[in-house]
Parts: structure tokens; C-alpha cells; sequence
């Protein structure tokens, strides 16, 4: 129960903590709208945001978030809430992300989406979510692959299946010329493929993704 208690008291001074942190930065500011492409730049809030997005912690991402915190916030590798979110496995955090307005067809600096993060990882149930979303199910990234091609590189059945449901092409080719049927067919963690080394955090193997 005080575990519980401090929890929420903790929560609480976060909120209060970047609603002042986002009334500073317009104050600083002017006012003045942010530039096209990227939300409002508050440093500590946007970093709380990012790390509870990461982490899972729900209840955190969603006190951040009613407080004003920017939902599409990027770090400097492209990476929003939403990616690391689903990307680590964290279906009830994707869920408050895009309840709150994420945008699930943006793209990380590589132009890998959440559902591509999701893909690679296998996260059925998140791929379900992000599939109710109005992206196109062969969205691409920056050297043309697509979520389904993530899916049958790394063997996520589930995965492959839910996507081919939605739409997905088995015969879409990616700059290489590899198709989703192709990559299936290698079955090579150390393919040369952009999302897994612009998604696997710093210091993991793509084969220990597997």
C-alpha cells in the first residue's frame, strides 16, 4: 500500500514538474509555434516521456501526456514514444500513445515506423493495434522494406500472418530486390537490414533480437 501511495505521489510531482517545464519553454519561446516536423522543445519533459515510453510505465506516459507533454516528440535518432513503446513490447503504453493522438505512420530518421519495430520484435498484439490505425500496411522505410519483410526475416509467424491479413504484399520488393517471400527464405539474422541496427538499442546483436 505506501509502495503504492509513493507511486502516486511520484506521479503527481511528474505532472506538476512538466507542466511547468511546458508552460517555461513556450515562455521562452515567445510563444511561437514549433518549426514543421518536430512538437514543442522541452527537453526534461520530452526525456521523461521517452524513458517511460521505453520502459513501459503506463501510468507515467499518461500523467506526461494529460500534462501537455508533446505525444509525437522524437529523440535524435527518430525515435517517438509510440516506436520505443511497441518496439519493447509495451501493448498498454502503445495503446495510451495512440489513444492520446500518436502518429503511428511517422517514421523514425530511417523511416522505420512502430509497426515495423513491432514486426521485428514479434509483438503480435501490438502489431494488431497499430494495424487498426489508417497506415498503409506496406508503408516502407528508407531502403524499401516493409513490416512484413521484418516479420519473415526474423520467422514471427503470428505476425506474418496478421499483416498478410491486413493487405500485406508477399511479392513487394525493397531497393535490394528481396521480397518478404525472400527474406523468409534466407532466415538470416545478419542480413544487411536498416531497422534492426536503427531500432536494437545500443549495445544488442541483431541476433540476440531472436
Amino acid at each position: 500500500m505506501l509502495r503504492k501511495v509513493m507511486k502516486l505521489l511520484g506521479l503527481v510531482a511528474l505532472v506538476m514538474l512538466t507542466g511547468t517545464a511546458v508552460m517555461v519553454g513556450y515562455l521562452m519561446t515567445g510563444g511561437r509555434p514549433p518549426k514543421e516536423g518536430r512538437v514543442l522543445a522541452v527537453s526534461e519533459a520530452e526525456r521523461y516521456l521517452l524513458a517511460a515510453a521505453r520502459e513501459g510505465e503506463t501510468e507515467l506516459v499518461a500523467g506526461l501526456v494529460k500534462a501537455g507533454t508533446p505525444v509525437n516528440i522524437q529523440n535524435d535518432r527518430g525515435f517517438s514514444p509510440l516506436i520505443l513503446a511497441a518496439y519493447h513490447g509495451h501493448l498498454e503504453t502503445a495503446r495510451v500513445l495512440v489513444a492520446a493522438g500518436a502518429d503511428a505512420c511517422a517514421g523514425d530518421s530511417r523511416g522505420n515506423t512502430a509497426l515495423m519495430g513491432a514486426a521485428f520484435k514479434g509483438h503480435a498484439d501490438i502489431v494488431e493495434l497499430l494495424l487498426q490505425q489508417p497506415c498503409a500496411v506496406d508503408q516502407s522505410n528508407g531502403v524499401g522494406q516493409t513490416a512484413l519483410m521484418f516479420a519473415s526475416l526474423f520467422g514471427r509467424k503470428e505476425v506474418a500472418e496478421k499483416l498478410r491479413q491486413h493487405g500485406a504484399s508477399a511479392q513487394r520488393r525493397d531497393a535490394s530486390g528481396r521480397s518478404a517471400e525472400d527474406w523468409a527464405s534466407t532466415q538470416n539474422p545478419e542480413a544487411p537490414v536498416a531497422a534492426p541496427t536503427a531500432l536494437v538499442p545500443a549495445g544488442a546483436s541483431t541476433a540476440s533480437a531472436r
